[in-house]
């Protein structure tokens, strides 16, 4: 029995096929074949390869972004500097 698809398993696997293919590389139609979907299933979910990204850059944002307060005593130097690398 296939499991129920839901946007977060939508865009975990957009990450997988993103970081296969490329930017360039990631189509809904791969991204379809990827989830054993057909491709209008996936717009339930995600109207557009345009929202899609900006659903993949707000994923990677809340999951690697981590410094984006300064610490207690933390110079703007330093933070500014840490909350950049935070990007990498």
């Amino acid at each position: 029995m296939m499991s129920r698809l839901d946007k977060s398993k939508v865009i975990n696997s957009a990450l997988e096929l993103l970081n296969e293919v490329g930017i360039e590389g990631l189509t809904t139609r791969k991204l379809a074949q990827k989830l054993g979907v057909e491709q209008p299933t996936l717009y339930w979910h995600v109207k557009n390869k345009r929202a899609l990204l900006d659903a993949l850059a707000i994923e990677m944002l809340d999951r690697h972004h981590t410094h984006f307060c300064p610490l207690e005593g933390e110079s703007w130097q330093d933070f500014l500097r840490n909350n950049a690398k935070s990007f990498r």
